[in-house]
């Protein structure tokens, strides 16, 4: 590096030298003395030729050094998530050199076990080192160990699989690696768990996280969220389930584990590698896939720079392509959840923005015209444009590097495209069970406990068809709240039944949620019936509060809240559970939010 340095610095001197010696030549019409300019000039530009080659050279180590500095406390987070895996199979090798099943390797297996805990105490050591401030030189070189020790770990786990047990039963198996399976994980903890007895398959590289950070927080270009701050179970304000949480309770969490058959009349599931994993009791929690464009066939659909958002591999490729194209073009395909939280964040960090979507108003499924005209209106002040009643039928690429740079729309219109987000939907995850488990609406079919058609396997989240008890009918959620709250009442009914005892019903009331900007909003039950305005949905007021109710034979059905306080958001949950009778709509929207504060404060003075 400093040999680098030095030439650097003789070129430069050498390119000055040669300067000066120019300016002795005085203007003359002799032949010789062109010529002889002729040839410092040609000779000062290939040593600045040399000058660049140089520059390139020393570079790359430049940049490397760089992000060993910049990137030393997340390099560290991957490398313990990396090191949990390594635990989970020491513990299997250990077990299996205890009961004589390693024979042939036996002593090849101990010298790996020893290999483990040497290069574990020096991630240990690493560790400690890390929690002292340190200046930039030692930050490099504790970066440069981590990156030598992460590819350490990773090569041990591979020679680790020689040793293994191709085949593994625990009681308990999750399979799916997002918001059920840490929250089911949690609830088995508190239900009382034996070590070993649970595992979590999960093909993710991390442990679960909280999801809806990834379209919020994990795109601010200031103070971004990032792991481990955003591990369940605290978006519901719980425990910050870290790695090594799941080894102190004895839960086996095994990242990065791809299965790729599930043979439930067997009760076993293979995995990518050939590893067949038994249990007593699945529970399926593999949550959604994003709907790709490239399923229709649209042309282009595979181009660079376009984005679709579902895990946190997506985040991270999205922020990389914000950076990369700051104060560029981004079209947002898709006027829904995705769309409308993506699409404020990129117009924060400064691009601009345009969504396209079909419908004729954003949030369809979900918003009345009236709701979406607030929002749509809000947008648009902010500097969004809004492309609606259409749809993006190809884009347009770069043919240098087959980067996106267009999106042609159904109506012949070509809007310019430096990023492209495609929001345009979820797909449950069930092709692993098909044939062999009951379906309805999409989804897996369950009853109030989340039990499939085998009495041994249930499922949760994304996947699950239930009987919603609050309207009498078989639906599918995706949506978080559901999520959290599936996986805790499947795992109470698990150990319920273990214990002969019985629980209550799932009663789920609908939530659905968003903040984007300043605003945030809250919608509880159903969007069926007649609905009632009420309150200022004026997208130019400071802090806007409006609302709406939904009803139906004379009942609440749902409710509505943009700007509420906690207990003005509990109040229009607690009047939707209750349906109660309205007589008058025209009153009903004089009161507005009244209504229901005063319906929640006699209904806390009954309880």
């Amino acid at each position: 590096f400093w040999q680098d340095i030095w030439s650097l610095n003789l070129t430069s001197d050498l390119l000055g030298a040669l300067r000066i010696e120019r300016k002795r030549f005085p203007a003359c019409s002799c032949q010789s003395t062109r010529f002889q300019e002729l040839g410092i000039s040609l000779l000062e530009f290939c040593i600045g030729l040399f000058f660049i080659i140089k520059m390139f050279r020393w570079a790359q180590p430049i940049i490397k050094y760089y992000k060993y500095h910049k990137e030393l406390e997340e390099s560290m987070r991957n490398l313990k998530t990396i090191l949990e895996g390594l635990y989970i199979k020491k513990d299997d090798i250990e077990q299996r050199l205890h009961t004589k099943q390693i024979s042939e390797h036996e002593q090849e297996a101990k010298e790996w076990l020893k290999e483990v805990e040497n290069v574990t105490n020096e991630i240990h050591s690493i560790e400690q080192k890390l929690g002292a401030k340190k200046q930039y030189l030692s930050r490099v070189c504790l970066g440069k160990l981590v990156d030598e020790k992460t590819t350490k770990v990773n090569e041990l786990l591979h020679r680790g699989s020689l040793y293994e047990s191709l085949e593994k039963f625990f009681k308990y198996i999750i399979l799916g690696g997002g918001v059920s399976a840490g929250y089911a994980a949690r609830e088995f903890a508190r239900e009382g768990l034996k070590r070993g007895d649970l595992a979590i398959i999960s093909k993710d590289p991390v442990a679960p996280y909280e999801r809806p950070a990834l379209s919020k927080g994990y795109l601010s270009p200031e103070s971004p969220s990032r792991l481990p701050v955003f591990h369940v179970c605290v978006g519901s304000g719980g425990q910050r389930l870290l790695p090594e949480w799941y080894r102190e309770n004895g839960i086996s969490l095994l990242l990065n584990t791809q299965v790729v058959n599930a043979d439930l009349s067997m009760k076993a599931l293979t995995t990518s590698t050939g590893r067949i994993f038994k249990y007593e009791t699945l529970i399926i929690a593999t949550g959604s896939t994003a709907v790709n464009l490239t399923d229709f066939g649209v042309e282009g659909a595979d181009a660079k720079n376009i984005f679709y958002l579902r895990d946190i591999g997506d985040a991270e490729k999205l922020v990389e392509g914000i950076r990369s194209k700051r104060k560029g073009k981004a079209v947002i395909v898709g006027g829904g959840y995705i769309g409308l939280e993506v699409g404020a964040a990129l117009r924060i960090n400064n691009l601009d923005v345009t969504m396209v979507y079909r419908e004729a108003w954003c949030m369809s499924r979900l918003f009345t015209l009236e709701i979406a005209a607030f929002y749509e209106s809000y947008y648009t002040n902010k500097g969004i444009k809004l492309v609606k009643g259409t749809s993006a039928i190809g884009f347009n690429l770069k043919s240098r590097n087959g980067e996106v740079k267009g999106v042609r729309l159904k109506d012949g219109k070509v809007l310019q495209a430096d990023i492209v987000v495609v929001g345009i939907g979820g797909r449950p995850l069930t092709s692993l069970f098909k044939g062999q488990i009951e379906e309805d609406k999409g989804g897996i079919k369950t009853d109030e406990f989340f039990r499939t058609s085998f009495s041994d396997v249930y499922a949760i989240g994304d996947v699950a068809t239930f009987p919603m008890k609050i309207y009498n009918e078989m639906r599918r959620v995706q949506h978080v709240d559901h999520a959290r709250k599936s996986a805790e009442q499947a795992v109470k009914a698990i150990k319920a039944g273990e214990r002969g005892v019985s629980i209550e019903e799932y009663d789920y009331l609908p939530l659905f949620y968003s903040r984007v900007f300043d605003l945030s909003w809250k919608f509880y039950g159903d969007n069926i019936g007649e609905t009632v305005i009420f309150g200022d949905p004026n997208p130019l007021s400071k802090k806007p509060k409006f609302g709406s109710y939904w009803i139906q034979s004379g009942k609440v059905k749902g409710a509505f809240l943009e700007g509420g306080t906690n207990e003005e958001n509990e109040a229009i949950a607690k009047i939707t559970r209750l349906q109660p009778t309205i007589v008058d709509l025209e009153e009903l929207a004089k009161e507005g939010l009244s209504y229901a504060l005063k319906l929640s404060i006699v209904q806390n003075s009954i309880l």
